[in-house]
């Protein structure tokens, strides 16, 4: 199959999704959609129009939209627009569903997320959420009993305990690094280092976080590749390390195509940073190592590739087929431009932190080794007091759950597409004041 590129793209649905996300069709939607407000000027994305898309609960920092994302206008009205037709005729739902530009399904989701992610549809699966994508991962790499998969301390718990429920089942052994000393001061030679020394002939996948949601560091995927490469000359594929990489906190995140870090595997839910349908991601997988993955589930996707990975079943198809419409919006604003609002805004919050007396952050300074998320502590209060004191003030932060490798959550905040440099400002106030 041909490469999908943008420019066709553009110029089919997936493209006029895009130009209705902007407002230049919105006549043409019609009233099942609305037409919805442009969301850029003079070329460049209006941040006020952008947040006025979510329907988010006026007076409140949402600071936290990484956790579980709102959806912008545009998705909302797709995926009423498809629930209508599936109310209308069910049974019409597996492959008849259209929206206002033309008929949507799985090759046309496919094809806009290959496009996003710089990937081929036929390298794509589809799942409900990042979690649901690791176990189909973990389960379905073919392993021998000893072989081993290696994480880190500071992955997120699903990551971990996908890989340990796999790893039981096969008899197999989960071994549990940490990259860095301080994930603050971390660097990317010392990641490198660090992971060259941990790769054994016996370690069958090396599991990382392309941004780690409970630390901010932003781990150099594509040095690691090189690292795997190097370790992998001259083993058999049954002994071939894979590396496999979460890559949630990363997609839509960081102007970089997902499918061309060097990984393995990328799994990512598209519901946080692509502010995706609620319940949808994805599973890309190497062309070069399909053969080493099994498919877990029956799937109802039969186009070959990497779709017989897909868990299948009958699902929310309205969620599911609206994804064309939110890449659209994302491309729409352009990921560069998406990625440097994100990094600003994030720096605004890192910069601001370091000057609180009594406040500690835990993320990277560098925007080259974070994204996103900025984890901080705030001495004599926990990442609960932390979280609740926040919320009193109509703030919303979040953190990770108590692990056992992982005592400490911190607090974090996460600067989206939604926010602004006021918001960051009002939570660094109600931080201070907690801290005194």
């Amino acid at each position: 199959m041909a490469r999908v590129s943008r420019r066709h793209l553009l110029a089919g649905p997936v493209g006029a999704a895009a130009v209705v996300a902007s407002g230049g069709l919105a006549r043409a939607a019609g009233p099942a959609l609305g037409g919805a407000p442009p969301v850029m000027a003079g070329g460049r994305p209006d941040w006020d129009a952008v947040r006025a898309q979510f329907r988010l609960e006026p007076g409140w920092v949402h600071l936290a939209m990484y956790h579980l994302a709102s959806h912008p206008r545009v998705v909302r009205e797709a995926v009423a627009h498809l629930s209508r037709q599936i109310d209308a005729n069910p049974l019409a739902a597996p492959g008849g569903l259209s929206l206002p530009d033309g008929p949507t399904g799985w090759p046309r989701v496919l094809a806009s997320l290959a496009d996003y992610l710089g990937a081929r549809p036929e390298q794509l699966a589809m799942t409900a959420s990042t979690t649901i994508g690791l176990g189909v991962v973990y389960n379905g790499v073919r392993t021998r009993p000893g072989q081993e998969f290696v994480l880190s301390t500071d992955d997120h718990p699903s990551h971990v305990l996908a890989a340990q429920l796999a790893a039981e089942k096969r008899g197999a052994k989960v071994r549990l690094c940490s990259w860095f000393r301080d994930s603050a001061q971390a660097t990317a030679d010392e990641i490198i280092r660090t992971l060259r020394e941990q790769i054994r002939p016996e370690t069958r996948v090396l599991g990382v976080t392309w941004v780690q949601s409970g630390t901010g560091v932003r781990m150099p995927v594509r040095r690691i590749a090189e690292v795997v490469r190097e370790a992998n000359q001259g083993r058999a594929e049954a002994d071939r390390c894979l590396l496999v990489v979460d890559g949630v906190h990363g997609l839509a995140a960081v102007d970089q195509d997902g499918a061309r870090l060097g990984a393995d595997i990328l799994v990512a839910g598209t519901h946080k940073w692509l502010f995706g349908p609620r319940g949808t991601g994805l599973v890309w997988v190497s062309p070069q190592v399909l053969d080493q993955l099994r498919p877990t589930f029956a799937t109802f996707i039969f186009s070959g590739g990497a779709a017989p990975l897909s868990p299948g079943g009958y699902l929310a198809f309205e969620h599911a087929f609206a994804l064309p419409t939110a890449v659209a919006f994302h491309q729409r604003l352009g990921r560069a431009r998406v990625a440097d609002r994100i990094a600003r805004l994030s720096t605004r919050a890192k910069h601001g932190l370091a000057g609180i007396p009594g406040v500690t952050v835990h993320t990277p300074a560098d925007p080259e080794m974070s994204a996103g998320i900025t984890c901080f502590s705030v001495r004599g209060h926990s990442a609960e007091q932390v979280i609740s004191r926040a919320a009193e003030k109509r703030i919303r932060l979040s953190s990770l759950p108590v692990l056992p490798y992982n005592s400490t959550p911190w607090p974090r905040i996460g600067t989206a597409i939604v926010n602004s440099p006021r918001d960051i400002d009002t939570a660094l106030t109600a931080i201070a004041d907690i801290a005194r």
